[in-house]
């Protein structure tokens, strides 16, 4: 294919640059002018890699059938009316397109062409661009043969496969390769990421940025919350990726997590995450105790108070030489701060035990539960609990410590209702099962005590 049919199909939008093909570290002007000297001079060997969406579709059609996600994709790129979804190449493409866009400059010297009409060429000041060039030398550009590798039978984990294969020489860390997987999860990832940029910017150098690691904390936190405490690693974040995985469906509650998170970095920066020099982990912590949060209508009221209030706790933990978890054998002690070197199953276990920890004994006016009827700090579900020996008073039954403050499973209920003139205090108040507080109704303990007898 020739420069100038590449630029035109570029430029009237037939060709689809998907970002999972696309690196976070997008060509400078420097990258650019190396590129078209090498198209100049015939050095350009490298063949773009383009997928032909027609043929993609057809044969996803044939092998998948029409329900499929596969045809669905491809075919909703060929009803949009791109013809080809560059595989590799996606920086080369917008140089061309760019380039006949005078969005930069050749770099000025001598390009010796030594094609017969066309011997040598010298890019000045007034003629480096495109449209400065001479009526031979646009020419000569526009006719210059750009390798292409078209790809006609392939599925979307193929393309990654062959996108990964053919970029194996730099060295792709695992969320690179992740990216390269065309679905919705991957898109949702990238916008999610794009969004909370400005955040992210404090919290990871530009290098990791363009390394992808925003992202991989985006996939584990909505691992995380879509499957609760598994084993966080290479195949459970890989698993993620598809268009309708539990990760989708879930995904809402993942932004609202990075969200609170930038929200909290921008305004009061990122260096409380980096307590004991845990950042990577310390987040992960963070982002469990904020999903529970979320989940039981525990509001935040005051995140300055909170975050310092974190970062203190995170260090006491840190600091505590408590053994915490070992083996069978007994050989293998970890504290708090052993168990953040790992995110297996059990290490998360202890770490989202301990941040649950913490709301019992956070600071006043920081947190307030929303029951259905009134407001609760949440520090009275632990007193109460504490207080009636972990026994529901409505239903005489044992409450586990872990639905202390599950708001679907147990309710803070007054003694004296709250219709009633009853308070919101320490002294009017009850953990108990919600089931048997919805039966309950409006009447109050003693009447039901009364009843009883």
């Amino acid at each position: 294919m020739t420069f100038g049919r590449l630029a035109e199909l570029q430029h009237e939008g037939y060709i689809y640059l998907d970002d999972s093909f696309q690196s976070n570290c997008r060509w400078t002007t420097v990258l650019n002018q190396a590129y078209m000297k090498s198209i100049l001079l015939g050095h350009a060997v490298t063949p773009i890699i383009l997928g032909d969406v027609d043929s993609l579709t057809s044969s996803c059609k044939l092998y998948y059938g029409e329900d499929s996600e596969e045809y669905k994709f491809f075919k909703d790129l060929q009803d949009q009316g791109y013809k080809y979804i560059t595989i590799d190449g996606n920086n080369r493409d917008n140089c061309i397109c760019a380039f006949i866009n005078d969005e930069f400059p050749l770099t000025e010297g001598v390009y010796d062409i030594e094609e017969l009409d066309l011997p040598r060429f010298t890019a000045g000041k007034n003629d480096k661009t495109y449209s400065q060039l001479p009526a031979n030398v646009k020419q000569y550009v526009e006719g210059v043969k750009i390798n292409i590798l078209l790809i006609t039978q392939c599925d979307r984990i193929g393309l990654a496969a062959l996108f990964s294969k053919v970029n194996e020489g730099l060295n792709l860390n695992d969320q690179e390769k992740r990216n390269a997987i065309m679905c919705r999860f991957g898109h949702m990832i990238r916008n999610l990421v794009k969004e909370n940029l400005d955040a992210f910017k404090k919290m990871y150098s530009q290098k990791n940025i363009n390394r992808r690691h925003p992202d991989e904390f985006c996939v584990s936190v909505a691992v995380l919350v879509a499957n609760g405490l598994v084993n966080l690693e290479r195949q459970t974040r890989t698993n993620a990726y598809g268009d309708s995985t539990l990760e989708v469906r879930t995904f809402e509650k993942t932004k609202a997590i990075i969200k609170q998170i930038a929200y909290i970095v921008k305004n009061y920066g990122a260096s409380g995450f980096n307590v004991g020099g845990k950042f990577n982990n310390n987040l992960i912590d963070f982002a469990m105790l904020l999903n529970y949060i979320n989940s039981n209508n525990i509001v935040v009221d005051d995140w300055k108070k909170f975050y310092n209030y974190w970062v203190e706790r995170q260090l006491d933990y840190i600091n505590d030489a408590t053994i915490l978890l070992n083996n069978k054998k007994g050989t293998a002690p970890k504290p708090y701060a052993k168990c953040l070197s790992s995110n297996s199953k059990s290490t998360l276990n202890v770490r989202y035990q301990k941040q649950l920890d913490m709301i019992s004994e956070v600071p006043d006016q920081v947190l307030t539960l929303r029951d259905e009827t009134r407001l609760y700090d949440p520090k009275f579900r632990f007193m109460f609990w504490q207080r009636q020996n972990g026994i529901c008073p409505l239903t005489n039954k044992p409450i586990e410590a872990r639905f202390i403050y599950d708001g679907k499973v147990t309710h803070v209920d007054h003694t004296i209702p709250w219709s009633k003139g009853g308070q919101t205090n320490s002294e009017n108040g009850a953990l108990v099962f919600a089931s048997a507080n919805l039966e309950k109704g409006n009447k109050d303990m003693v009447d039901l005590e009364i009843e009883e007898l």
